[in-house]
Parts: structure tokens; C-alpha cells; sequence
């Protein structure tokens, strides 16, 4: 999968039902993924787990921003 700088993978762009993972979610944001899993662990970002994975929804990332963009 191709991916490029704060940039979501080619294919997953346009669905807010596309699932992302820590890795795509830090790249997109420019944080590493240690900040990721705090914004999951503390609820400001909302994803849910699949096994040991945490998934994260188009729609809860674009919730996020603008709720963080608000502050």
C-alpha cells in the first residue's frame, strides 16, 4: 500500500467508513504512534480494537480534527 506524506492511502480518501490503522492515522496527523495510542487510550480519538489492533474510522479521525480544531 502507497502511501504519501499527511496524505491517507491511495484508495481509503473519500469513505467515512474506511478503518485506519495507528500507522496510517500518525502519518496522516505527522505525530508518531505512541501519540496516537494516548489520543485512543484518554478518548479523544475514538477507535475500537480487533485483537491486539486498534482500528480507527475516517469519520473519528475527522471528528477528532475539527474538535480539536475548535479549541
Amino acid at each position: 500500500m502507497s502511501t504519501t506524506s499527511n496524505s491517507v492511502p491511495a484508495g481509503k480518501e473519500n469513505s467515512i467508513l474506511t478503518v485506519l490503522s495507528v500507522s496510517e492515522v500518525a502519518e496522516y496527523l505527522g505525530v508518531g504512534k505512541n501519540r496516537v495510542y494516548e489520543l485512543l487510550n484518554d478518548g479523544s480519538l475514538k477507535g475500537f480494537r480487533m485483537g491486539a489492533t486498534w482500528k480507527i474510522s475516517r469519520m473519528a479521525l475527522e471528528n477528532y480534527i475539527l474538535n480539536a480544531s475548535e479549541l
